[in-house]
């Protein structure tokens, strides 16, 4: 007669207690060295979203060491596009810094005379608006600059990492196999894990570079200034959802304002407004399934612990790293409560049956 299982037993306080002062521990670990697991973490993110395409260079024949160097070489060449055409945004905001402080004293003067014609209080506005030194803007925009050009050359790390990633990626299955040995369930749900892993970063990273294209060509044909940097920012702000289409739009309108019209900035407004709701509201909810979302308490929770952790590349892939952690935690019946905990809305996920034994089921 097969015995039952003994009921295990509910964690108490001290068990929770101990869990938090662990994961603590580990985050304050990662800190410390955050210069260190900040690239290998960003080539990991890379190597995600590259291992569909990998898959499907390599099903169509192309030999593995080909694909991999065509990924590289493709990745490379984004990266270094990526920090050119910042590099040049920036140095072009530091040239034109002053103009926009003479505008905004100009009309400064206005309004006070305006005011003063009215017979309002000389002391109603202030002398001059509390903006930073020409001479402060120009040097931070170059230091930014200069911190660019050299970060770019670090980046070498990381696309070393990301190819060594890339070759591990092959034989990642033979892994699984070798590591589960007569475990198929948990072979199983590794494997869904990370095909929910793939898909979500591969749409996500998508859709955010349709949104950056998007907005930079239209600040472009708006002629409005750095629509380049507008249209960067927009992409990289798409993996922070809903407030992050909001932050990337101040910017933008700020610098329609100075150097616009009321229509520009009505056309910019729009702009966003059109962007974010077709992409965020309508594509990736489609692409990505409903189930997918996050609590919004939850989010901002992500962005101020992983920005603490990793600084603000921390802060960007804040949401995708809690999204891995949630779609780990759904992959497991025994942690499924905490996945829900972490999602929009109330859910219920299908329970993997068990055996009388307690056993699951293979």
């Amino acid at each position: 007669m097969t015995p039952t299982a003994e009921p295990r037993a509910k964690p108490s306080a001290l068990h929770w207690l101990v869990g938090g002062a662990a994961v603590f521990i580990l985050l304050a670990g990662l800190q410390t060295v955050s210069h260190i697991v900040t690239p290998f973490l960003l080539a990991a993110f890379l190597a995600i979203i590259s291992a569909p395409p990998l898959a499907w260079m390599q099903r169509r024949g192309v030999p593995g060491i080909v694909s991999i160097l065509l990924l590289f070489l493709l990745v490379g060449l984004a990266f270094f596009l990526l920090f050119l055409a910042l590099q040049g945004a920036v140095e072009s905001l530091a040239t034109q810094a002053p103009a926009y402080q003479a505008k905004l004293a100009g009309w400064l003067d206005q309004i006070r005379s305006l005011l003063a014609a009215r017979g309002a209080p000389p002391g109603l506005l202030p002398d001059r608006i509390p903006l930073p030194q020409t001479s402060t803007i120009t040097g931070t925009a170059t230091e930014i600059a200069t911190g660019l050009g050299q970060f770019t050359a670090s980046t070498l790390l990381v696309l070393l990492a990301f190819m060594f990633l890339l070759l591990e990626e092959r034989t990642l299955a033979e892994k699984l196999e070798a590591a589960f040995p007569g475990r198929r369930r948990a072979r199983v749900r590794t494997r869904r894990f990370l095909r929910s892993v793939y898909r979500y970063l591969l749409i996500k990273t998508g859709a955010s570079v349709l949104t950056g294209l998007l907005v930079g060509a239209g600040l472009s044909a708006l002629g409005i200034d750095f629509a380049i940097l507008w249209g960067i920012v927009a992409g990289l702000l798409n993996f922070i959802p809903t407030i992050g289409s909001f932050i990337a739009a101040i910017p933008a309108l700020l610098v329609t304002v100075v150097s616009g019209t009321p229509l520009d900035l009505l056309l910019v407004g729009s702009l966003y407004l059109v962007v974010n709701l077709s992409i965020g509201s309508i594509l990736e909810p489609r692409l990505l399934g409903r189930t997918l979302g996050l609590s919004p308490v939850i989010v901002l929770i992500s962005l101020l612990v992983w920005g603490w952790v990793f600084g603000p590349i921390g802060m960007l892939l804040a949401v995708p790293l809690t999204m891995i952690a949630k779609l780990a935690l759904d992959s497991s019946p025994q942690t499924r409560w905490a996945g829900i905990l972490l999602s929009d809305r109330v859910r219920r996920l299908p329970i993997d049956r068990e055996t009388p034994s307690g056993r699951h089921g293979e």
